[in-house]
Formats: C-alpha cells, structure tokens, sequence
C-alpha cells in the first residue's frame, strides 16, 4: 500500500494495480484449466517432434544404402585382399565359438572343486 491511506490518488493507483495482477492471474488459471488446447499443443509439438525423427531416419538409411553400394563396388574392384579378411574373420569367429565353452567347463570343473 502507498504511505498515505486517504490519498484518493495512492488508492486508485493501488486498484489498478491490483486489478491488473488479479487479471494476469485469471489469465494463466484459464491457460492451466484448458486442458484440450494444451493437449492439441502437445500433439502438434509431437507429430513435428516425429516428422524430425522420420526425416533424420530417411537419411540415415540413404547413408547406409550408399556405404554398403560403395563397400560392394570396392569388394568387386578387390575381392582377394577382401576375401581373405572375411576368411580371417570368420576363422576368429570359429575359434571364439569353440573356447567359450571349454572355458565355461573349466569354470563349472572349478565350481564342484571348491563345493566338496
């Protein structure tokens, strides 16, 4: 409040300004109680959010497509050097496949030794 009571002035200023603080504050109660109007805001923020994904998706899968017709053209101009790492990695593969389980063996051996 203003510093003197009977001022006609001061009160009327004091109104206003409250009549305008009560207004911003019916204002954002009538935002927060429109349930539908926010709820059709966040839809269309959602199918713009989705359309960016399904775009950002298309490109990728263009990329991709791109790398592996260059990776195919490079393996036809070379296939011996490239073959040969396939071979290498295949023979990796075998032997990895036939550790594991000698390894879980071993592990399992282990385990009934220390239960007796």
């Amino acid at each position: 409040m203003s510093t003197s009571a009977n001022d006609p002035d001061a009160i009327r200023s004091d109104i206003e300004q409250t009549r305008a603080e009560l207004g911003d504050s019916v204002e954002e109660l009538t935002h927060r109680a429109d349930v539908k109007a926010r709820t059709k805001a966040k839809a269309a923020e959602v199918k713009e959010k989705a359309a960016e994904v399904k775009e950002k998706a298309a490109d990728v899968k263009d990329k991709a497509g791109e790398t592996a017709q260059h990776a195919a053209e490079t393996v036809r101009r070379r296939p011996g050097r490239y073959a040969g790492a396939a071979a290498g990695v295949a023979a990796a593969a075998r032997a990895a496949a036939r550790v594991r389980p000698r390894r879980a063996a071993q592990a399992r051996a282990a385990r009934r030794w220390w239960s007796r």
